[in-house]
């Protein structure tokens, strides 16, 4: 069964999606209605011909191949049975909630030869979506009050827990972010925008608040989360009331005096 996905600006002017044929890149967002709510279907280039390009004379098995060949795509084997993983599905897709979970098995973490790919392709899951920076997808951050919101950011806010950082400065971080707390790291731009946006509530009292309940129980993308709980609470919330200015009668400065005094 298709479904609605999204799409995003930088699909269409990114480098490596370019390198490909022009229906390529159509069958590319057409994976995205039949994949499944992980971002899994299964590898029949017949059917899914059938499904995305009806009306095009196309080798849906070669486009397949240029999409896993640019990492856009992986086509790996479980038990026999071949499957296609789309990959940084989560970072670009927020499927419904009432979509029904994946039946299709995720990839083997060990090295599968499957139709001729290169060997850079035959690594894990975790490994590709590491190595792979440059998905169509990537494009600005939206405004957070989004019934569906997406976000590019949320997953690169935190910083790594390497070396290098331990040796970054207090200053340096507050540089950096406008709110920094365990979970929510919120830079400048983003920080002004949600001012702007929740406007009748206090921002920072609200994200610490926030904060310590998603220490308890992390959300799977917490920019998301939290912008949907400002939303609703900035909603129920009613603004501060402020005095309006009383317009006063002008001040008599004389007495009303009959022209025949």
């Amino acid at each position: 069964m298709a479904r609605a996905r999204n799409i995003k600006p930088g699909f269409f002017t990114n480098d490596d999606l370019a390198e490909c044929e022009p229906l390529a890149r159509i069958l590319f967002v057409g994976l995205w209605t039949v994949a499944d709510r992980e971002g899994r279907l299964e590898d029949k280039p017949r059917k899914i011909k059938a499904m995305v390009l009806p009306y095009d004379e196309a080798d849906c098995d070669k486009l397949l191949a240029q999409l896993h060949g640019k990492n856009f795509i992986t086509r790996y084997v479980v038990d026999g049975n071949e499957f296609i993983q789309i990959n940084n599905w989560k970072k670009h897709q927020n499927p419904h909630m009432k979509e029904a979970a994946s039946e299709i098995p995720e990839q083997d973490t060990q090295p599968v030869d499957i139709k001729g790919a290169p060997e850079k392709h035959h690594t894990s899951t975790v490994q590709e979506q590491e190595e792979n920076q440059t998905i169509p997808a990537d494009s600005l951050n939206p405004i957070p009050d989004s019934l569906n919101p997406i976000n590019t950011q949320a997953e690169n806010t935190a910083c790594p827990d390497g070396s290098e950082n331990k040796s970054a400065s207090v200053h340096q971080m507050s540089s950096k972010y406008a709110f920094e707390g365990e979970v929510i790291r919120l830079n400048k731009k983003d920080f002004t925008e949600w001012q702007s946006l929740y406007s009748n509530i206090d921002l920072e009292h609200e994200l610490r608040r926030l904060d310590i309940e998603f220490r308890a129980d992390k959300p799977k993308n917490w920019f998301i989360t939290a912008s949907q709980k400002l939303n609703y609470q900035n909603k129920n919330t009613k603004p501060a009331w402020t005095p309006s200015k009383r317009v006063m009668p002008p001040s008599r400065t004389q007495e009303f005096i009959p022209e025949n005094f």
